[in-house]
C-alpha cells in the first residue's frame, strides 16, 4: 500500500502548506485593512487595498475549504450514514467522498476552463490579469480533489486491515 501512503503524505504536506498560507492571507487581510483605515483617517483612501482585501479573502477561501475538508470540518446532513452501522457506515462514507471527488473533479475541469476565458481582463486597480484571481476555483477544488481521493484510499486500506 505504497500509493495509499504517498497520496497521504502529499495530502498532509498539502494541508500543511495550504494552513500557512491561509493564516499569511488572513494577516495580510488584517493588515491590508489596517492601513486602508489609516489612510483614510489621516491621508487619503487608497484605491486599490480593497481590491487586494478581496482577493485575499476568495483564495484564503478556497484554500481554506480543503484544510477544512481534510478535518471533516464542513457542515454535514450525517443522519443517512447513522442508520447504517458497521462496514456499512464505512461503505456509505466511502460513496459520499466519492461524490464529493467526482464534484470537486468537475469543479476543477470548470474551473480551469473558466479561469481560461479570463486571461484577457485585468482588475480595475491593481491592473493585474483576472485568471489569477479565478485560479483560486481549481486549485482549491484540486485540493480538495487530493484530500477526496486521500479519504478514499485509507478506507480501503482500514478495510483492509481489518479483514
Amino acid at each position: 500500500m505504497s500509493v495509499v501512503k504517498a497520496v497521504n503524505k502529499v495530502s498532509d504536506l498539502v494541508d500543511k502548506a495550504g494552513c500557512c498560507f491561509v493564516i499569511l492571507t488572513m494577516a495580510g487581510m488584517v493588515f491590508f485593512t489596517a492601513v486602508q483605515i489609516i489612510a483614510r483617517v489621516f491621508f487619503q483612501a487608497l484605491p486599490w487595498s480593497e481590491e487586494v482585501v478581496r482577493y485575499l479573502l476568495v483564495w484564503a477561501t478556497f484554500i481554506g475549504a480543503g484544510c477544512v475538508y481534510k478535518r471533516g470540518g464542513h457542515i454535514n446532513v450525517t443522519f443517512i450514514q447513522d442508520m447504517f452501522k458497521g462496514s456499512s457506515k464505512k461503505f456509505v462514507q466511502m460513496l459520499v467522498h466519492a461524490l464529493c471527488a467526482a464534484f470537486f473533479a468537475i469543479a476543477l475541469y470548470f474551473g480551469i476552463k473558466y479561469m481560461g476565458k479570463q486571461a484577457g481582463q485585468l482588475s480595475a486597480a491593481l491592473r493585474i490579469p483576472m485568471n489569477l484571481m479565478y485560479m483560486a476555483i481549481p486549485v482549491g477544488c484540486g485540493i480538495m480533489l487530493l484530500h477526496a481521493v486521500n479519504s478514499i484510499l485509507s478506507s480501503f486500506e482500514k478495510r483492509e486491515v481489518e479483514a
